[in-house]
């Protein structure tokens, strides 16, 4: 099993941080408290990259604030959503590079929540097949 040193390193590490950013981009999304998009971040991403790198590598790095907003959830209510500054989302993209490779292969195969090209709509699949299927399983272990 690896280290806690090295996984941390390997959190950090340039390229892990650029790739980060390269999927925060992709993944569009609007501005956070600080109001910096990511058309503004990437306009400087090198320095911000490296600012990452620098806080990460030293433990000095503490998130900011996220920005809550309300989205429409049926006809009439809304829900709040926090947004992170882009920074962040960096960040935590990240750590879950690093992080979910070592840790994927462990999760149930009925775990949804929260997992790569899983969503709750393949839950509800899975439990139907299982209705169909006659099969009684513990399908709420994680």
């Amino acid at each position: 099993m690896l280290k806690y040193h090295s996984l941390r390193n390997k959190v950090f590490g340039l390229k892990n941080l650029y790739a980060a950013f390269q999927h925060v981009k992709k993944n569009k999304g609007k501005a956070g408290l600080d109001r910096v998009s990511i058309k503004q971040f990437e306009s400087d991403l090198e320095n911000n990259i490296m600012n990452i790198h620098k806080e990460l590598k030293t433990t000095v790095y503490k998130p900011s604030p996220v920005l809550q907003v309300y989205i429409p959830k049926g006809k009439h209510d809304k829900r709040p959503l926090g947004i992170p500054i882009v920074k962040d989302r960096v960040v935590q993209q990240a750590f879950r590079q690093i992080i979910e490779p070592i840790f994927e292969k462990d999760f149930s195969d009925n775990s949804f929540g929260f997992r790569q090209n899983r969503c709750c709509h393949d839950a509800i699949k899975r439990l139907e097949q299982y209705k169909q299927e006659g099969i009684k399983k513990s399908w709420m272990r994680i």
